[in-house]
């Protein structure tokens, strides 16, 4: 499973305290800045990939700093240009070391 969220300045710093804790770490995230996904919204996306109960545990952290969890076609087209940007730079590395 996967959730992607997003996030304004505003808010930037406290998801940054919070990316900081070990349970984040251990899960693994991503995020990018909406304008680099092609998005017209400001500020930035966190992709978070894993198993229902660890996402579960994960948007209660969230819920508390006010994240907006995103849904649908926008979800589905973030999902795509932030998987899609993984593969490319795995790839690349695959060229350098290969």
């Amino acid at each position: 499973m996967e959730n992607v969220y997003f996030y304004d300045e505003k808010a930037s710093k406290d998801i940054t305290k919070l990316l900081e804790d070990d349970y984040f770490k251990r899960l693994g995230y991503i995020v990018r800045e909406c304008r680099l996904l092609g998005s017209q919204r400001k500020g930035c996306f966190l992709y978070i990939k894993g198993q229902s109960e660890n996402l579960d545990r994960a948007e209660e952290m969230l819920k508390k700093i006010g994240i907006e969890k995103l849904a649908g076609e926008e979800k589905k087209v973030i999902v795509k240009a932030i998987l899609e940007e993984e593969d490319a730079a795995a790839q690349g590395m695959g060229l350098i070391f290969g």
